[in-house]
């Protein structure tokens, strides 16, 4: 006898289209919480608190850009395959945040392991920068992303520069 799996709400025509991404619940339960409080105990009493909610956005965003083609159309190897690559300015139009701060979010996300690269990407005299995501198969009970060697990502606090 074979039952199908009952699935929430419109979780079935998701998963039966082509527009989808999986990722690991524990980034959103475990990992972001914890970096938030990093960020929140470390910060003072400033006036002006750093935005670190702007983290969350701009990692789906990022992940939502991934390109997932390992071939090109003519067959040969997509040298941009696992990488996000959306402007500054196509970032800050969609998620509102100012283009000054992106570095430091992206700085923030690769010191977590949430980014495993960036790299310059020249074409011509156009530059673009390439964000490689990590999907983050691994994640300790307490938030900490867990590398392909097994060691725990613990950034230090100065490598958020907030």
């Amino acid at each position: 006898m074979n039952e199908q799996k009952q699935l929430p709400n419109d979780k079935k025509e998701l998963l039966e289209g082509r527009n989808y991404e999986m990722y690991n619940l524990d980034v959103i339960r475990k990992v972001f919480p914890r970096i938030i409080a990093e960020i929140q105990a470390n910060h003072g009493r400033n006036q002006r608190k750093f935005q670190s909610r702007d983290l969350i956005a701009l990692y789906f965003y990022l992940l939502s850009y991934v390109d997932g083609n390992y071939l090109r159309k003519d067959g040969t190897q997509n040298e941009r395959f696992g990488a996000a690559f959306p402007s500054v300015a196509r970032i800050k139009s969609a998620l509102g945040i100012d283009e000054k701060r992106i570095p430091k979010l992206v700085g923030i996300l690769v010191a977590n392991g949430l980014i495993s690269e960036t790299r310059d990407h020249w074409d011509g005299t156009r530059r673009a920068k390439w964000y490689f995501v990590s999907f983050c198969p691994r994640i300790t009970d307490d938030g900490y992303l867990v590398s392909e060697n097994g060691e725990i990502i613990e950034p230090n606090f100065s490598d958020y520069g907030v």
